[in-house]
């Protein structure tokens, strides 16, 4: 399938070219992702059936479950300075760039379609953890939420933050080591960057509308608050992150180039 073969059915969502059949959703999204991003059938792994191997949020947030993956995520960090004292708050930071990193920009991806839309509930995706402990790969089990395909990818993308990644937020907020306010600072620079990703597919008008939603809109379309607002601004004619991330205080760790403490 080719995605520069395309008409519009609503404002900045893709209508697939006709094949002559209709294809599976998770054949449709691997066509997507191998045409625009082809790394993205790497990290996930899109299925019809439900998953075989990985945790759901459900089982990898429980507390035993959520502090062994840490543990083992802070023995691998502090592997060269077993010594140093241990900062929960970046560890717990970075372990979650490593997860939301991976999995939100496929799935904005996918959602940029107007076929049918598929489920973001946390019980869809399944997480393959690396040996270090930090999220390695993912399964997800794609299937239609038919309410969702009805939508324009704005509010696509808001169902993408309120149904699967607050429940994200919220677990590694409840585990006690870091804010839900970090968190979401580090997705907001994610999405901001993805959005540049995608520009000209959006096309400059939508580009544009999408950041001033995401990003200075303080609540979402339903009403509810905006997860996103303000978690980049305006600096020198770019958008850039409002806190830092916090992974600089981790041993072996770079300062990122675009730091708010330079």
């Amino acid at each position: 399938m080719s995605l520069q073969s395309t008409h519009i059915a609503q404002p900045g969502i893709w209508l697939p070219e006709q094949t002559g059949r209709m294809q599976p959703l998770a054949e449709t999204l691997r066509a997507a992702f191998s045409e625009q991003r082809p790394w993205f059938n790497e990290t996930i792994t899109l299925s019809d059936q439900l998953p075989a191997e990985g945790m759901t949020l459900s089982e990898w947030s429980r507390p035993a479950t959520l502090e062994a993956l840490m543990a083992s995520y802070a023995q691998h960090i502090y592997r060269n300075d077993p010594d140093a004292q241990r900062q929960n708050k970046p560890l717990a930071s970075l372990w979650a760039q490593w997860y939301i990193g991976l999995l939100v920009p496929p799935l904005m991806l996918a959602l940029f379609h107007s076929g049918k839309a598929l489920s973001v509930a946390p019980d869809a995706v399944h997480a393959v953890f690396h040996e270090t402990g930090r999220v390695a790969h993912f399964h997800l089990h794609v299937r239609e939420n038919r309410q969702l395909t009805t939508l324009s990818f704005e509010q696509r993308l808001e169902s993408l933050w309120m149904d699967g990644i607050l429940p994200v937020v919220s677990a590694l907020e409840n585990s006690g080591g870091v804010s839900g306010k970090l968190i979401w600072s580090n997705t907001g620079y994610l999405v901001n960057w993805f959005l540049g990703e995608i520009r000209s597919l959006l096309g400059d008008e939508q580009y544009h509308a999408l950041r001033q939603r995401c990003f200075f809109s303080k609540q979402l379309s339903c009403g509810r608050d905006n997860p996103l607002f303000r978690t980049v601004v305006p600096r020198d004619g770019l958008l850039v992150r409002r806190t830092c991330c916090q992974r600089n205080r981790l041993p072996g760790v770079q300062q990122c180039g675009d730091c708010t403490l330079k």
